[in-house]
């Protein structure tokens, strides 16, 4: 036959250091400073409702309040302010305002909807503190560890050694060493990571990992490293902060320096970037040819637009972009990389800086130009230099014997080597004004005549 205790109605336990409204079990005794209860245990206390096959409520002395409880066989913790507490063994310390939990062998103990989102975490050993908070009491710190399993939303997983959950104004997960976030068929090791379901907010502490799938390539998915990931699950926006790396093999390499922006959107049921924005010195090495190096390098912003396909590329006027191609280097303007899809994957189509390009080669192929615009078409392996109206491209090459000056030039290989073409009002010999201004910017230029003016 069941026991019902009215503990209201006790006088031991109106000055108890446990609120309790009342409990109820099929058996009940006491031992000595102890009232032990088995079979269905509901106990209705300030911290919620416990249930359990069997519980122990322990006094310091005979006479004293009732400071602890033990509870044994199944537990289920309903708390006050939210969420559940499931376990096999909770031991619960109302002196010091602290538990300690123990799941059955080989299971976990498991915390239910912490805060809305809804937030979950489960453990192999966990600790809690509580508080009051007007007539009952609050979970204020769950500290877990060993095979760590913090559950956010439907699209979330946090696994790592430990985890701190911290219910204060701001209630937050905070998980180190060797943690892993999981979002669909993302995944990214971190030394800590920090979830925030309040502002939909995660943050990873030198995290790495894989994007998958890339909207930019077929056959993996976009790899990167930084020092700080921010992940705002709404509107899915992560900001990747210092000594950024991203390798992805449509878009190419990235580094930068400073910050890099990426946008998710949905697409065919999956998370897919759609936006990829640096900001600060960014360096791309791209793949357009595997006979020579191809590297961009900006100091204000590179952005990728999935929809687009074009990657504009802008940088301070004191510092020029530059582009390395093969023994060339180049400074300009403003660039874009127009990008063309292949299947399910991009691949570059044509680069083109503008406004003011200058072209200067190394010490052991000595040659200049001066444009308006440079084009480079990979498929066709040509380089176009032209001039707004009015302007001509100055092209001068020390080992051709070359100088020509036209409205355009056109660079082009074949298996023979270089080839040099001018388009439209050409001369083969450079003005005065024209040799005073390659030398200004050229130093290394060497006059070799001057055309008629």
């Amino acid at each position: 036959m069941r026991l019902l205790f009215l503990l209201l109605i006790l006088s031991s336990l109106l000055t108890a250091e446990i609120p309790t409204s009342s409990i109820s079990s099929e058996n009940a005794s006491y031992d000595g400073n102890a009232l032990v209860l088995t079979g269905s245990v509901n106990l209705n206390h300030a911290l919620g409702r416990m249930q359990a096959g069997a519980a122990r409520l322990l006094k310091d002395t005979e006479e004293g309040p009732f400071s602890s409880i033990r509870l044994r066989d199944n537990v289920l913790i309903t708390l006050k302010n939210r969420g559940k507490i499931s376990c096999a063994e909770a031991d619960f310390d109302f002196s010091a305002m602290k538990g300690k939990l123990l799941p059955k062998l080989g299971d976990s103990i498991r915390f239910i909807n912490l805060h809305s989102g809804p937030l979950s975490l489960s453990s192999s050993v966990a600790e809690i503190e509580f508080a009051k908070e007007y007539d009952a009491l609050k979970v204020t710190k769950i500290f877990a560890h060993e095979k760590v399993h913090v559950q956010y939303g439907k699209d979330f997983v946090l696994l790592a050694d430990n985890a701190t959950y911290l219910n204060d104004v701001n209630p937050h997960v905070f998980a180190s060493p060797h943690c892993v976030l999981i979002h669909f068929q993302d995944q990214i090791e971190a030394e800590k990571i920090e979830l925030f379901p309040e502002n939909s907010k995660i943050i990873l502490s030198s995290p790495s990992g894989k994007f998958q799938p890339s909207a930019f390539s077929k056959n993996d998915g976009m790899q990167f490293s930084c020092d700080k990931l921010v992940w705002e699950r709404a509107p899915q926006i992560l900001t990747l902060r210092g000594n950024i790396s991203i390798q992805d093999e449509g878009i190419g390499n990235i580094h930068c320096d400073d910050e890099v922006e990426l946008r998710q959107k949905e697409q065919d049921e999956k998370w897919v970037l759609s936006s990829i924005t640096a900001k600060g010195k960014t360096e791309l090495q791209y793949h357009l040819s595997a006979n020579f190096k191809h590297l961009l390098t900006c100091y204000g912003q590179m952005h990728l637009d999935q929809d687009r396909l074009v990657l504009n590329i802008e940088s301070p006027e004191d510092q020029p972009i530059e582009y390395i191609h093969d023994q060339m280097k180049l400074r300009a303007d403003h660039a874009t990389l127009e990008y063309e899809q292949e299947h399910s994957a991009i691949r570059p189509q044509k680069l083109t800086l503008n406004g003011h390009v200058h072209l200067f080669a190394d010490e052991n192929a000595l040659r200049c130009a001066v444009a308006d615009q440079f084009t480079y078409y990979p498929e066709l392996e040509t380089m176009v230099l032209s001039a707004e109206e009015g302007q001509n491209v100055l092209f001068w090459d020390e080992i051709q014997k070359l100088s020509i000056s036209a409205k355009e030039v056109h660079l082009s290989r074949d298996e023979k080597g270089e080839n040099f073409k001018g388009v439209g009002n050409v001369r083969f010999a450079f003005s005065s004004t024209e040799n005073a201004l390659l030398k200004k910017l050229f130093p290394f230029y060497q006059q070799t005549g001057t055309a008629n003016e």
